[in-house]
Formats: C-alpha cells, sequence, structure tokens
C-alpha cells in the first residue's frame, strides 16, 4: 500500500508531477490523502478521474481520504462523489479495502 499526500492547491501546476508520481510503480492499492489541500481545479478533477478509471481497468484498489468539505462540494456538483472511492480517514480506507483495522487486527 502506498500513501500519497498532497499538500496545497491541486491545480493544472502540479499536475505533471501528480501524475508522474502515481504512475511510477503502482502497486495493488494506492490512497491519495487531500487533508492538505484546499481547493482544486477541473484539470486536477480530471486526474482524479484518471486514477479511477485506471485502477477499475488494472484490478487495483485506490481511495481518496481526508476530502475537504469544498472539494467534497466539487464532487458533488460534478456527480462524480457515488463513484469515486471516497473514505474519511486512511484508518477507514484501510478497514475497507483491506479488511483490516488500522492496528492490523480483523
Amino acid at each position: 500500500m502506498r500513501v500519497l499526500r498532497l499538500v496545497g492547491p491541486f491545480t493544472l501546476n502540479t499536475l505533471v508531477a501528480f501524475q508522474e508520481t502515481v504512475r511510477k510503480d503502482p502497486g495493488p492499492l494506492t490512497i491519495i490523502d487531500l487533508s492538505d489541500v484546499p481547493y482544486m481545479d477541473s484539470a486536477a478533477l480530471g486526474s482524479l478521474l484518471g486514477v479511477h478509471v485506471s485502477c477499475e481497468r488494472n484490478g487495483r484498489k485506490y481511495a481518496l481520504v481526508g476530502v475537504p468539505e469544498r472539494i467534497e462540494t466539487l464532487f458533488r456538483t460534478c456527480h462524480v462523489d457515488d463513484f469515486l472511492v471516497i473514505h474519511p480517514d486512511l484508518a477507514a480506507a484501510e478497514l475497507s479495502l483491506l479488511g483490516e483495522s488500522a492496528d492490523g487486527t480483523n
């Protein structure tokens, strides 16, 4: 499992670095922590949708965690909140995707 923690605005300016990182050595599970992202633009949203599609096609799992309210509103407005995998925090994502709690118990 790898956790990618984004910090700061997620926009076209930071997109290339994000895409390079997310494509490098894709494991069976990627968690993207958006806790410290104050806002994102449409290009960034498109890249998250790309992660979703890539994971679906290749049988990998992913989750978005710590999604701020402003970004949740963007997801709802764009009608992508129903299919993006979103969890409130890392522990909840691990429990759902790995079937175990953060302390390793089942």
